[in-house]
């Protein structure tokens, strides 16, 4: 895990989301809750966390009623869940380490069941940025300056970079860890970041999403590459292998965080502590219909349901994991 014993990172971490919470983007419209058991804290429309809360209803829905909190992805999740604003949410294994000692509510949360892992997808100019330019009167000096290409994250080091969501402090914490100098700049959306990288006020956008990202899935590699994670991995992150042709990328390394489906510790026993069971069970039931059927590719990531990355798993489906993998021990990929 991450040691975060008030180190600087955690406090800029804290200080991070207590803006974004804040900020009018991040005012998600109100859920639809009538008829609702349980509130789902997702993710953006068309994003990973999105397509697996659609999974989750559609295999689950009849059993415990689900509905969807609107957000920003894994850090405005646990802010929603912190709030009481959701009952259950996504969010990254790093980003919980990294709130947690700021937050008690965050710190008490329980691990539902583990979900696929975000990729750190890191976008550059497939023709370079520019550099150094020198300025006058906030306009480009003409021959001045440098052109970069970026195709490996340790080629990043002294660059300007645009963030979105869960990235912007998994970016800080890797500056933190690596001191290669990069300069981040939080923006609201892929496309806002994506237009930043254009116009040359960024050399790279950093986004994690699940594999694959419908908005990768549309770039261009005659505009655009991706940078391959080239180091060795600090914990709790591991490097995976995945692919985009669209953009040439094939068997490309990504820094991958592990993700978990979270729960607030119900009283044990009471209305709130049964209907999270019931959607644990539910879903340790459907696993290898998830897995198998047509659904998210995301849920063949799961091999082990009782592995949380350290997290208190949430006690209404202990039993349940424990019969599930002695019964019929799920593939390893």
């Amino acid at each position: 895990m991450l040691n975060n014993t008030r180190h600087p990172i955690a406090l800029h971490a804290l200080a991070l989301l207590t803006g974004l919470c804040a900020a009018p983007a991040w005012s998600a419209p109100p859920a639809d809750t009538t008829g609702c058991e349980l509130r789902v804290a997702t993710g953006p429309a068309g994003k990973v966390y999105e397509k697996l809360f659609a999974d989750m209803r559609s295999v689950c829905g009849a059993e415990v009623s689900l509905c969807a909190v609107p957000s920003e992805g894994g850090l405005h999740n646990l802010s929603l869940l912190s709030a009481s604003q959701a009952d259950v949410g996504m969010a990254q294994v790093d980003t919980i380490e990294t709130m947690k000692d700021g937050d008690d509510n965050v710190r008490r949360l329980q691990a539902v069941m583990p979900l696929h892992s975000n990729l750190l997808h890191v976008v550059t100019l497939s023709a370079g940025s520019k550099v150094d330019t020198k300025l006058v009167m906030g306009m480009p000096v003409p021959a001045t300056g440098r052109t970069v290409v970026v195709r490996n994250f340790s080629e990043l080091k002294g660059l300007s970079i645009a963030a979105v969501g869960s990235a912007q402090l998994m970016g800080r914490t890797l500056e933190n860890q690596l001191g290669y100098g990069m300069k981040f700049e939080n923006v609201d959306n892929d496309d806002q970041a994506l237009a930043r990288l254009r116009a040359g006020s960024v050399q790279a956008v950093f986004t994690t999403v699940g594999w694959p990202s419908p908005f990768i899935s549309k770039l261009r590699d005659d505009s655009f590459m991706l940078a391959r994670y080239d180091l060795k991995p600090p914990q709790p992150y591991q490097v995976v292998k995945r692919n985009y042709q669209n953009l040439g990328a094939l068997n490309h390394p990504f820094l991958a965080a592990p993700n978990l489906l979270l729960s607030h510790p119900y009283k044990a026993g009471g209305t709130y502590f049964k209907r999270v069971a019931t959607l644990q069970r539910c879903l340790l039931q459907h696993l290898d219909e998830l897995q198998e059927g047509n659904f998210h590719p995301s849920w063949k990531e799961i091999t082990n349901p009782a592995e949380t990355s350290g997290v208190v798993l949430f006690p209404g489906a202990a039993a349940a994991a424990t019969q599930s993998a002695g019964a019929a021990p799920l593939r390893r990929r």
